[in-house]
């Protein structure tokens, strides 16, 4: 895996390879190597290597289908990315509008807009309208948000 991998899991795995050479159990530094990358999926496969271990069993077979749920969870996380596009885009145009609008008009039609920023009453409606856009952001970035 070290030869043939691509970065930068091949150069974990090899600093994991160099650790158990000087006496490091592998999954202790393989586990290292998952916590260094960040990487749940390769906790798993340490998890499931000291599950072995400890019961014992086939382990080509255990790492055979520890990769294709891994596989399975990657398509999976694709196919949510895909559908949950359109809500990101209607959300990023639905922040973007009143904003956009509001720099048109700005620029555009200023007497338009001029109460908002220089009568007290206009500025509570600005701080009500940035207040609402924040609210809606997190409420829209909530319903979006899928885990797999």
């Amino acid at each position: 895996m070290v030869r043939e991998g691509t970065q930068p899991i091949a150069g974990e795995i090899a600093r994991s390879l160099a650790r158990t050479r000087l006496g490091v159990s592998v999954e202790d530094a393989l586990d290292k190597a998952a916590v260094r990358m960040q990487c749940q999926d390769l906790s798993w496969v340490v998890m499931a290597i000291r599950i072995q271990r400890e019961v014992g069993g086939n382990l080509a077979e255990l790492l055979l289908t520890t990769v294709h749920t891994m596989r399975e969870r990657a398509t999976v996380r694709r196919q949510v990315k895909a559908l949950t596009a359109e809500g990101r885009l209607s959300a990023y145009v639905l922040i973007s509008l009143p904003i956009g609008l509001g720099a048109w008009l700005f620029t555009s039609r200023r007497e338009y807009i001029e109460p908002l920023y220089t009568r007290p009453v206009g500025w509570m409606m600005l701080g009500a309208t940035a207040v609402c856009l924040c609210a809606g952001w997190f409420w829209m970035k909530k319903m979006i948000k899928v885990e797999v």
